[in-house]
């Protein structure tokens, strides 16, 4: 029988540097070091655009040994969107001009034309089938639990199918699971006996495709597969002492020796964890109890038959997953196709990782998502754009206004009459770059004491439960509304700000996620909301400007009921400046250091002018009062899951001046201010 071993190294655009340095130090080199002493081994490789540009420039005699070792016919080099997109999630003719991006690099390199695929997170799509043929790839491959509904039984899948859409045609080869899961966590004997169970005619063939990083960089992997056990190289040398068992080959040559199994209609999936991962809490408790029946009823086929969701629904389960790729497609679709610098950009910008969430995506890691809005606002820039302009970006219904100005832009929306994004032109950097405070199905855990923090046995990376840091569970604090800015609240009298920190104090206001009346005068734009301030009815009207001093803001509030109003009025602002408790990020309160100035400290200020400031990003945004003015200011905080284990991660700085209102029937409270954002830093 055939071992087709398929190895897929991956880093997102915009990781540290320190990170993909440690994976190339952990995974990526002592992987090559050692397959290299093994002559008589055929593996699949695929290296994602992001990775191969850092190692171009970081450690490019990585590739010129890969060259010797597919000039030897011991590598098959895989293709893909070059900076790993999700292909279903973006434009056809982006994931072909990708995908021959990636065709391009790889012929240029080593000499070969790519004839295969990595399906990057192997989420597939039927539609995918043209666009994938008509950039020159002729076969995939896609989880084995992707043929579970088609009619193909897990237990049978040990070559290749042929699918077709609108008469294109593509190899699918499938992905074994059990496979995934034995290599490299279980003994490597472990796995030779898979091999054994399924044996049959020569043209048996099995496939594991999966991370390179599961071999040095996941928890634990890399003293398991090249320390002490030395698991690889056992796994190896049985593999060579079984060849009369099973040879290990590679995609194309079993793709062009074999004949296909048949003809198969793939539903769209995912692999089976990511299936779990898009549900809502409430419906993973649900699919859990599912799953345990069916682990209860014999006839472990019957799970085949069981999903979770599919890729798109990261983006409902997610509004800001949905804003980033719609602000990124829609720049895409406005851009001229002859722009090809720009064009790298948007690319760059389409890179999956932090678009989702699970045990891997980074949709709650601020950099990465700064990655995404640093391309997208890159080319942006470049592009030319009116002042002022309407276009329902998100595809909810609502149009959004975009101002323009010549360091600006900002993106605001008639629900709440609210700012989703704050773009600072000079340095490519949105300001408003954050996400809620989501409750995640993992969080139970959190209140169980982990049963292997410190096990020293080699798990799955999807059965780890371990915690970074003692006591998280006492900052899962769920956010009802989205972080957006401008937000208008009013908090009764007694309310703390470690009761708003929490999300427990409660909003005497109905405005939050209204939608206003929108009317545009010029360049000015102006919201009007109406609804009731503890049961008194009111009315807030809103005015939003940019000029070259930034953005100038008027809030009116008019009692036109027949009561008194006594309140106090929050309005809203997240900022994010990507790091939480560093040096070089601060605030500074009329134009001073604080006693706490770090982005993560929590104080109530009164001043005319607060700033936030990065050094790094040499960038400055100041909220500018008439006169004295109180300050609320305190961090936003997400507790997640990646694969080190449960961790906090800053998310950004809530700002909010606060008023004291007292309003007859008919009298108003009218204050204006400034967002000022300069390249200057002032130390002072």
């Amino acid at each position: 029988m055939k071992f087709i071993f398929g190895i897929h190294n991956h880093q997102p655009v915009g990781n540290f540097d320190h990170v993909m340095e440690d994976s190339y130090q952990r995974a990526y080199l002592p992987f090559l070091d050692l397959v290299e002493t093994f002559p008589f081994l055929r593996f699949s490789l695929h290296v994602s655009g992001p990775l191969i540009e850092w190692l171009e420039n970081h450690h490019s005699g990585y590739f010129d040994r890969i060259v010797k070792l597919v000039q030897s016919g011991n590598v098959e080099i895989l293709s893909s969107g070059f900076y790993e997109p999700i292909l279903a999630s973006i434009s056809d003719d982006d994931k072909i001009g990708q995908i021959r991006m990636m065709n391009d690099y790889i012929f240029q390199r080593f000499g070969t034309y790519p004839e295969g695929l990595w399906l990057t997170e192997r989420v597939w799509e039927p539609g995918l089938v043209k666009p994938i043929s008509m950039a020159g790839i002729k076969y995939i491959a896609v989880d084995d639990t992707h043929f579970s509904t088609s009619g193909k039984p897990i237990d049978q899948l040990d070559g290749y199918y042929l699918t077709e859409d609108q008469g294109y045609v593509l190899g699918v080869f499938p992905i074994s699971q059990q496979l995934r899961y034995t290599i490299p966590f279980q003994a490597p004997e472990e796995t030779i006996n898979v091999f054994k169970k399924r044996s049959g005619t020569e043209d048996t063939v099995l496939v594991m495709a999966d991370d390179g990083e599961k071999f040095g960089v996941w928890p634990g992997t890399f003293d398991h597969c090249f320390g002490e056990n030395k698991w690889l190289k056992s796994f190896l040398t049985l593999l060579e002492k079984n060849q009369e068992l099973v040879q290990t080959d590679t995609f194309s040559n079993v793709f062009h020796t074999f004949p296909p199994r048949g003809r198969v209609y793939l539903p769209t999936s995912s692999y089976f964890e990511m299936g779990e991962w898009t549900l809502t809490p409430e419906l993973s408790q649900k699919f859990d109890i599912a799953l345990q029946k069916l682990s209860d009823t014999p006839g472990e086929e019957l799970k085949s038959f069981v999903k979770g969701g599919y890729w798109r629904n990261f983006l409902t389960k997610y509004d800001e997953s949905n804003w980033m790729l719609k602000r990124v497609n829609h720049t895409s679709e406005a851009m001229n196709g002859n722009q090809k610098n720009l064009r790298h950009s948007i690319w760059r910008a389409q890179c999956n990782c932090a678009y989702w969430h699970g045990v891997f995506g980074g949709l709650y890691l601020p950099h990465l998502r700064h990655a995404i809005f640093e391309n997208l606002i890159n080319a942006e820039k470049q592009m030319t754009f009116t002042p002022i302009e309407t276009v329902d970006i998100d595809h909810d219904g609502v149009e959004e206004i975009i101002l323009t100005s010549k360091d600006l832009r900002l993106f605001c929306t008639p629900v709440g009459g609210a700012i989703r994004e704050l773009d600072f032109l000079p340095a490519n950097f949105n300001l408003m770059n954050t996400i809620s405070r989501y409750e995640e199905h993992y969080h139970s855990k959190l209140k169980v004491q982990p049963s292997n923090n410190g096990a020293k046995d080699t798990v799955s990376i999807h059965d780890i439960v371990k915690s970074k840091e003692a006591g998280l569970e006492k900052l899962l604090f769920y956010d009802s509304e989205p972080r957006w800015s401008f937000l208008d609240k009013f908090l009764p009298s007694n309310a703390t700000i470690h009761e708003l920190i929490s999300g427990l104090t409660e909003d005497e206001g109905t405005f939050v996620g209204k939608k206003n009346t929108l009317e545009i005068n010029g360049t000015t734009v102006q919201f009007l909301n109406t609804g009731s301030i503890s049961g008194n009815p009111a009315t807030i009207q809103k005015q939003i400007s940019l000029d070259e001093d930034g953005m100038h803001a008027q809030v009116e509030i008019e009692n036109i009921g027949s009561e008194l109003i006594h309140s106090r009025y929050a309005c809203e602002f997240n900022f994010s400046l990507l790091g939480g408790h560093t040096p070089d990020r601060y605030y500074l309160i009329d134009r001073k250091k604080p006693e706490h100035p770090e982005m993560d400290s929590v104080g109530i200020e009164s001043c005319k002018e607060i700033s936030l400031t990065t050094e790094w990003e040499k960038l400055k945004c100041s909220l500018i009062f008439h006169d004295e003015t109180e300050i609320w200011r305190y961090p936003v905080e997400t507790v997640n899951m990646s694969e080190g284990g449960f961790e906090r991660v800053y998310q950004c700085s809530c700002v909010l001046p606060v008023w004291h209102i007292e309003l007859r029937p008919g009298e108003k409270f009218t204050r204006q201010f400034t967002i000022s954002v300069k390249s200057v830093i002032d130390k002072s």
